[in-house]
């Protein structure tokens, strides 16, 4: 695996912004507690998962992100009433700031600033330091994915999952047994077995896992993988074949909880 570019990701439009009104219709519907508290506490919801550069690009890392709650809630659903006032809130809703810090692999801290808005494309964007990143809610529930930049010109990928405190990120290696070299393979791990996760040479990463036998299978633009994760002891490790990127290639990855 040599050269990539930055995939599109695929955009659902109102995803977030329907659930996003949901809590609104409900706080206007008076459903549950108090319908006019004094002093409401702002709830929020973290995101957590990788970033990883392209080819050539050296820094990679976690990444964290916190939305209101209300806009996160895209593993929600939502009953027929509530869907029809969310659909009438999406043409009023407005971008809500959110936050985040890229913890980068081998040390160091960056904070990362930006904005959530359900109408826009990308609706999610963030920059802090030199790094910038966009992107949209993706087919899986809770996830969102995109393109990065990075302070050096170069570009990448990150992905993120919900329920931060239940997301593992495995960081680590790819390995060519075809004499072209290797680069950073991330893994993310959520609670409802979602694998994401994103590798320098061939981007964004989707796939399952098997919690009965540790089996991971991923896909990605040009080749599959295979392996095992193991929450346990926090290591996985397994194969690639990559026939449809660049000049095609194969060989080993190696990931671990504590190479982040």
């Amino acid at each position: 695996m040599k050269t990539t570019g930055c995939h599109p990701i695929p955009w659902r439009p109102g995803a977030l912004a329907r659930v996003l009104a949901v809590a609104a219709a409900l706080a206007s519907f008076g459903c549950g507690g108090d319908s006019n508290p004094t002093n409401p506490t702002p709830q929020t919801t973290d995101f957590k998962g990788t970033l990883v550069g392209e080819v050539g690009e050296g820094s990679s890392g976690v990444v964290t992100v916190t939305l209101p709650a209300s806009a996160a809630a895209s593993i929600s659903t939502a009953g027929s009433a509530q869907l029809a006032a969310a659909r009438a809130f999406e043409l009023t809703s407005a971008p809500v700031a959110v936050t985040g810090t890229l913890a980068l692999t081998g040390g160091g801290s960056v904070p990362l600033s930006g904005t959530y808005d359900p109408l826009a494309n990308p609706q999610i964007v963030l920059a802090g330091g030199g790094y910038g990143m966009t992107g949209n809610p993706t087919a899986t529930n809770g996830v969102f994915s995109g393109s990065a930049t990075f302070p050096d010109g170069k570009t990448g990928f990150w992905t993120v999952s919900a329920n931060a405190a239940t997301v593992r990120v495995f960081c680590g290696t790819y390995t060519s047994s075809q004499g072209q070299g290797g680069g950073t393979w991330n893994v993310v791990l959520d609670a409802n077995n979602n694998l994401t996760g994103a590798a320098s040479a061939v981007g964004l990463l989707q796939g399952t896992f098997s919690p009965g036998s540790n089996a991971v299978s991923v896909t990605y633009t040009g080749g599959t993988a295979s392996g095992t994760l193991d929450p346990s002891t926090g290591g996985g490790s397994g194969t690639y074949d990559a026939p449809g990127a660049g000049e095609g290639d194969a060989g080993d990855w190696a990931a671990n909880t504590g190479g982040c």
